[in-house]
């Protein structure tokens, strides 16, 4: 007889917690993740959801931040002290930077904003359990974060790769790591930089930028690493630089990859010894404080090109964040635009503006190649000169009107970008595959259409005009319902 086959073994259901205490919350997300390999349990508040910690394996919980009694950051906190390998994530109806970096400081797996798409859920959730599975495999350490002070709400944004970035920040700030920030001139670098900063143990201590771009080269080693008295003509006392000045605290380097290949070569030394001397001296001095770089070049092209070397560019890129210009994340510029009426109000001591539908329209309809920069001083010149309490299209500068011959006039490219924003937007945040298939299939007739309808529907000419032969034409007007518009089949 032979051996009786083997049972298949199930494998063990991912005990998942929901804490909210809204009802309707907890039965939607129950009915979403109601499936054979997950084992669910809720709770109303943070002490009812302890209980089942304690009395259940849970593997991953969804922690709403605002419930009776303890709040969730609370919660989160006190049971990753208990329960390390416990993964969570925040549910919060405010989505602001401090609520985000908040939660990624103490360790959270992510977080959502409500109102949410319940796939965005599905598909936390199944991130989560992916990462579980793989723990169960290899009894990794799940990594927690130090908590941290609160955070000054400075980055405006509730794109996806605005979120992205408030999570980067909450990851790395605990952390010593030097930091790359890429990005075009104007998209809020520094304000990365100085997030970092506060979120991290160097909070209490100076922040200091340093413009690499805006320094004679011959003196900028002087700046950073100051110099002894008689090191150089004019150097009649000791001056300490900004390495020495930042003491525990940051030091920014902006536009890092402006800088001489000689002196990236000592740079290179004091991020790989955190050591230096002031020039002229002979003192070896110990670098104390953490340094975040950025570059609003493509570091990778100067690498290539030999105008940076590649040995430091691996050293600054031990955790690189990215910031997006202004027209790659449209949906933030309402909020960028009311964050600056309210700012200019505040600083500029003007009356409070309100903006109509159609001027914002037009203000995210614009390429805006000065980023988040230009928006702002565009913002503060409207309040200086609108009169009014109402800011219309009539008062937008004509550059964002994009007025043909004005500098910024939309290009083709921009036009593209904005008419296919909200869908690009759509399928990158919910993960959705096909959009260059969809893209084509509403250009493909209207441009087909437009052609032929120029042409008087002469099959050639526009078989010419487009790029294909007459056969596969007379295909695609067939495909899409255009034979029968143009009246008849042929037309040479």
């Amino acid at each position: 007889m032979g051996e009786a086959p083997a049972k298949s073994v199930q494998p063990e259901p991912i005990h998942i917690l929901v804490l909210d205490d809204e009802e309707s919350i907890r039965w939607v997300i129950g009915k979403t993740l109601n499936q054979p390999r997950y084992k669910l349990h809720f709770a109303g508040s943070a002490e009812q959801a302890a209980r089942l910690v304690e009395q259940h394996p849970i593997d991953f919980a969804l922690v709403d931040i605002n419930l009776p009694g303890d709040d969730g950051f609370s919660f989160l906190t006190r049971e990753r002290q208990r329960h390390p390998e416990l993964l969570m994530a925040i549910m919060t109806g405010e989505g602001t930077m401090n609520n985000a970096v908040t939660a990624m400081k103490l360790g959270a797996f992510d977080y959502v904003t409500k109102p949410f798409d319940i796939d965005e859920v599905e598909a936390l959730v199944s991130r989560a359990a992916q990462a579980i599975v793989l723990r169960r495999r290899h009894r990794g350490d799940a990594a927690t974060l130090a908590p941290g002070g609160p955070a000054e709400d400075v980055i405006i944004g509730k794109s996806r790769s605005v979120r992205e970035i408030y999570k980067a920040i909450g990851r790395v700030a605990a952390t010593e790591l030097t930091v790359l920030i890429l990005g075009e001139s104007g998209t809020g670098k520094e304000l990365i930089a100085r997030s970092i900063h506060q979120h991290s143990r160097h909070g209490e201590h100076p922040f200091i930028a340093v413009n690499c771009a805006a320094i004679p080269r011959d003196l900028l080693e002087v700046e950073l690493f100051g110099h002894e008295k008689g090191a150089f003509t004019g150097a009649g006392d000791r001056r300490a630089g900004k390495f020495e000045g930042a003491g525990k605290g940051t030091v920014f380097l902006d536009e890092i990859g402006d800088m001489s290949l000689d002196l990236q070569a000592k740079m290179l030394r004091v991020l790989q010894e955190r050591e230096f001397q002031r020039v002229g001296g002979l003192e070896t001095l110990r670098l104390e404080a953490r340094i975040v770089a950025a570059t609003n070049q493509s570091i990778r092209e100067s690498t290539a090109a030999g105008a940076f070397r590649e040995d430091l560019y691996y050293r600054l890129s031990a955790f690189t964040i990215v910031s997006e210009p202004l027209r790659e994340r449209r949906a933030d510029i309402p909020l960028l635009v009311e964050h600056f009426l309210r700012k200019g109000t505040r600083e500029l001591g003007l009356p409070a503006r309100a903006i109509t539908r159609e001027a914002m329209a037009r203000l995210t309809e614009y390429g805006w190649p000065g980023n988040v920069r230009e928006l702002e001083n565009t913002v503060k010149s409207l309040m200086i000169l609108t009169g009014a309490p109402v800011i219309d299209v009539g008062d937008l500068p004509r550059n964002v009107l994009g007025q043909p011959g004005e500098p910024g006039a939309e290009s083709a490219e921009q036009a593209l970008g904005r008419l296919f924003a909200p869908q690009i937007e759509d399928y990158c945040e919910h993960g959705r595959t096909g959009l260059l298939q969809a893209v084509h299939a509403q250009v493909e007739r209207p441009l087909i259409r437009k052609v032929m309808l120029k042409t008087g529907w002469n099959q050639v000419q526009a078989a010419t005009i487009l790029g294909i032969n007459r056969n596969t034409l007379r295909t695609r007007l067939h495909a899409l319902g255009l034979a029968k518009e143009g009246g008849r089949d042929g037309g040479d």
